[in-house]
């Protein structure tokens, strides 16, 4: 009996330690890139960069935030200042900031289709409590339930239904979590956290959700990502050139074709006068008699 209860013992203590082994590894490889946004009126969201520039997080976050103000603190204490609203898709709830200066730490988004039910999933963000109490940068660590189309409303826009793909998991959030990322265990994005109901009903919208919004702005995130818009953009620059070089050829060769009509034009012409001319003369020689003069 006593031995069981050992290996018990021994059981949980290893689980236990996985787990916490797992959250710090997670934690450790991502924290730096996830920020707190916030402004004038003390307002607390999350989000994370995926870009130097570009920092994600939920539209209910960047509607009503102040841009003369608004900031996001990193927990190095790094403080970036939001430039601008890249874009805002209401429907699903996703925001795109662009900030003023950039940021090295960046999170890698992951393959939607490898994002299956039990999988582990942490929620990294800062969670506030009734008295408005931050628990800044904090990790949870859960289950994914499910991954289904959905649609919900928030209470101060009950006429307005958001729809998206979102991810049901486990791992706790609060208010304040919004916009901050649900990670796996490989430190990757495959979600964006954004609406809980109590603590087993977690939602974050689902990651091929934000790779769309970024697609359709032209926005890169990953290392394969940008290595690729560059590319393009650099086979832009080239092709434009070559077609630039190609069209002065094209014309030089228009300009050439066109003085080369003139000129045997001018040539013909020259030719048939000068042929005119000769059959005129041997006209007028052969058909020229003079008079006999009268001898007297």
């Amino acid at each position: 009996m006593r031995k069981n209860v050992y290996i018990l013992l021994i059981a949980v203590f290893v689980s236990v330690s996985g787990f916490a082994q797992d959250k710090t590894e997670v934690y450790r490889k991502t924290v730096a890139s996830i920020g707190l946004i916030t402004d004038r009126t003390g307002a607390v969201a999350s989000g994370f960069f995926v870009n130097p520039k570009i920092f994600v997080t939920n539209h209910h976050v960047t509607h009503d935030l102040d841009l003369r103000s608004a900031k996001i603190e990193m927990k190095d204490d790094r403080v970036f200042k939001v430039k601008r609203i890249v874009t805002e898709l209401k429907l699903n709830d996703l925001a795109i900031v662009e900030i003023s200066s950039e940021c090295d730490d960046l999170l890698e988004l992951a393959d939607g289709e490898r994002i299956s039910r039990n999988d582990d999933v942490y929620s990294i963000g800062n969670p506030t409590d009734e008295d408005m109490n931050v628990d800044y940068f904090h990790l949870t660590k859960g289950r994914i339930k499910k991954v289904e189309d959905d649609s919900w409303f928030y209470d101060t826009e009950e006429n307005y239904t958001h729809e998206a793909l979102v991810i049901q998991h486990t791992a706790i959030i609060k208010p304040g979590n919004s916009g901050g990322p649900l990670l796996n265990n490989d430190g990757q994005v495959i979600g964006v956290n954004t609406f809980f109901y109590g603590d087993s009903l977690n939602y974050a919208i689902h990651v091929d959700e934000l790779i769309a919004l970024l697609d359709k702005n032209d926005i890169a995130y990953n290392k394969s990502s940008f290595t690729e818009k560059k590319f393009t953009k650099k086979e832009r620059k080239t092709r434009t050139l070559a077609e630039k070089v190609e069209h002065v050829f094209q014309r030089q060769s228009e300009v050439l074709e066109d003085y080369s009509i003139i000129f045997i034009s001018l040539l013909l012409l020259y030719y048939a006068a000068v042929f005119f001319g000769a059959f005129m003369i041997t006209v007028y020689v052969i058909s020229y008699r003079p008079k006999p003069r009268r001898i007297t």
